[in-house]
């Protein structure tokens, strides 16, 4: 079922573009930089677009990455106007935050309850299990390179002080070169 409305989605952008631009698929493949059969493949929804493919053609041609993963909200600004069928529930309005501000040391989570309200998500097989999903994996990514990052970074550091140790023993073996050679030319 998810897997039909993402194709049902793809189908329409690429057939509203097709339309709009008078472009083939060809001319479209060539613009978005992606195979041609590619192309055909998704205005038949014979295969599901790739996460490329839908940030490629949503950056080119100013489409929502939300309404194209999930069909949440207009598939590009003032869509609701006239294709309305297309376009998905209104966003919500702005939630106002209890907690402090994501950047702060104090901030709490309350790690059960986020696990049982992702779990809910993840499990009712909807669109947006999905977002939440991929949402997952680029944290999880983030996350790991980051600690990677500081492992780099620590390594360094240490690398560096034992680089500038070894300019001070140069430097005092060069001193101790020098004071040699003034003793013996006395």
């Amino acid at each position: 079922m998810v897997d039909d409305e993402l194709k049902n989605r793809t189908r329409w952008a690429i057939n509203y573009v097709c339309q709009m631009d008078k472009l083939t698929n060809e001319s479209l493949s060539g613009l978005l930089k992606i195979n041609t059969s590619n192309i055909s493949q998704y205005r038949a929804k014979r295969i599901r677009p790739s996460a490329e493919f839908m940030k490629v053609f949503c950056n080119h041609f100013d489409f929502s990455e939300a309404w194209f993963l999930s069909g949440q909200g207009e598939p590009f600004r003032g869509a609701r106007k006239m294709y309305e069928e297309i376009c998905g529930p209104t966003e919500p309005g702005v939630v106002c935050e209890a907690m402090d501000s994501y950047g702060s040391d104090t901030q709490k989570i309350n790690i059960e309850e986020a696990i049982g309200k992702a779990y809910k998500v993840l499990n009712a097989g909807t669109s947006l299990s999905v977002a939440l999903y991929m949402n997952i994996q680029q944290f999880a990514t983030a996350l790991e390179t980051g600690q990677a990052l500081q492992l780099c970074q620590e390594q360094i550091s240490d690398l560096q002080k034992q680089i500038n140790e070894l300019k001070q023993q140069v430097n005092h073996l060069n001193t101790s070169l020098v004071i040699a050679k003034k003793q013996r030319d006395e």
